[in-house]
């Protein structure tokens, strides 16, 4: 009941009807990670989607502003209580375009992709909500990316450039 629970809470499953949570549910298991843990490192082959059911955790891009430097790990999200991760596993082509590192100990709801795939693809309303809201999801990150970027690093990096090319 716990599992059903979280998933009706979900940003990202809460929407569905009850027989299409409990098939989800089927294919949950629970995951905990220690403050500091990377859940998934940007780049990395997206196999698992999550779902946070406790602690807090970043999203974080490599920022490369000047090439021939180091990246530097810049936040762009943060994830909450009953907020889902990971979205990339559902998405081609099934690589992580952040990475997740916990704030926090850390316990989620880990769905393996290929089995969320293969529900979706035997219950096609199923899919059709769950990649509607999706999409939704992935559109309003993206805004907070920009607005994270453009606000703070994207400001600095413009100081930079109009300083080198006055």
């Amino acid at each position: 009941m716990a599992m059903l629970d979280t998933l009706r809470r979900s940003d990202l499953f809460g929407s569905l009807e009850n027989a299409h949570l409990q098939k989800i549910a089927d294919i949950c298991r629970g995951v905990s990670f220690r403050e500091g843990a990377i859940v998934f490192k940007e780049g990395d082959q997206a196999t698992e989607l999550y779902i946070l059911t406790e602690g807090r955790l970043v999203l974080e891009m490599d920022v490369r502003p000047v090439p021939e430097r180091p990246a530097i790990p810049t936040a762009v999200d943060l994830i909450s209580k009953d907020e889902s991760f990971g979205g990339s596993a559902l998405v081609p082509p099934y690589v992580y375009t952040s990475s997740a590192r916990c704030m926090s100990n850390c316990t989620a709801l880990a769905i393996r992709a290929d089995v969320l795939q293969k529900t979706m693809e035997s219950t096609p309303i199923l899919g059709y909500e769950v990649m509607k809201k999706l999409a939704e999801l992935i559109s309003l990150r993206l805004a907070h990316t920009r607005l994270r970027l453009t606000t703070g690093l994207g400001l600095v990096l413009l100081g930079r450039e109009l300083k080198l090319t006055e």
